[in-house]
């Protein structure tokens, strides 16, 4: 996406990143679940975390709402592209570390995937 294009994109596990890498963004899927619903039909389950960081001053957390926006419309156009799956944010947390010489936010978003593909005959 043209918005986030000055972005470098990095692993959403890093502990530590450089201040002079930033702004960086990473995107995992920590979590896959599968329940059994009956008649041969299952949910499945994906949690999808993307993590933004970057630099700013005292209007940080205004620009990492404005992210916030624009992350939910691109993760929910690129994930809705099938009609059988349905697409839900479960969480958005922004954090702002201002011990540094500049001060860095961090915006977390969670994303839930679900689709009921039918199971295979055993």
């Amino acid at each position: 996406s043209p918005e986030f294009g000055a972005f470098n994109a990095r692993s959403a596990w890093a502990q530590k990143i450089d201040p002079e890498e930033l702004p960086v963004f990473g995107v995992a899927t920590p979590r896959e679940t599968k329940d059994l619903e009956g008649h041969g039909t299952s949910t499945r389950s994906t949690q999808v975390i993307v993590v933004l960081k970057r630099l700013g001053a005292d209007d940080l957390e205004d620009v990492l709402d404005l992210d916030s926006a624009a992350v939910e419309r691109i993760v929910l156009t690129a994930l809705l592209t099938d009609p059988e799956r349905m697409v839900t944010l479960t969480d958005t947390e922004v954090t702002i570390d201002g011990s540094g010489a500049q001060r860095v936010g961090t915006l977390q978003m969670t994303f839930r995937a679900e689709f009921w593909p039918l199971e295979p005959d055993a």
